[in-house]
């Protein structure tokens, strides 16, 4: 296994999460509700119809504060998960027998 960099692994995805809600505020600014009917299928008849005229519009700098607060959490989330990877990789009851041969050798 190899150790991963916990700031590259949460550079990444929080590169990586910021396209994507990017994405998705375009798509609720062309289309939303198409956008709120996409996203009803994902919680599984939960109707988020009712979020979509709230009484704070979308505007710029609420779609930056989004992006910020997003990005920061997956940039936190991305090194958690790269730290906690490298620790798990160590436990040697964690390998296989022939990673632990590599390992060793």
């Amino acid at each position: 296994m190899t150790k991963l960099n916990p700031l590259v692994v949460g550079g990444a995805l929080a590169i990586t999460l910021a396209a994507l809600y990017s994405l998705c505020a375009a798509a609720f600014a062309i289309a939303p509700a198409a956008t709120i009917d996409f996203f009803n299928a994902w919680f599984h008849g939960l109707n988020l119809a009712g979020m979509q005229a709230g009484a704070k519009p979308f505007t710029p700098g609420v779609f930056v504060y989004g992006l910020v607060g997003l990005t920061a959490s997956a940039f936190v989330g991305g090194v958690v998960f790269a730290v906690n990877y490298n620790l798990i990789r160590l436990c040697p009851g964690c390998r296989s027998r022939e990673q632990n041969k590599v390992m060793e050798s």
